[in-house]
């Protein structure tokens, strides 16, 4: 879902959307999806300026 870069196709396939989807309710699936979303939003930044994920700042 995260990397677009790496995908030919689908960024999830219908097999695996399926599997999930057993597992996980649309509610917890929309929660999933948004959360993975948040984590990358706040990746990018410290990817650009190089920021360990936890590192404090001094």
């Amino acid at each position: 879902m995260t990397r677009l870069g790496d995908r030919s196709g689908d960024a999830v396939s219908d097999e695996l959307w399926d599997e999930v989807a057993d597992h996980y309710d649309a509610q917890q699936l929309a929660a999933l999806i948004m959360w993975i979303a948040t984590t990358n939003l706040f990746n990018r930044p410290n990817a650009t300026i190089k920021e360990p994920a936890g590192a404090t700042w001094e």
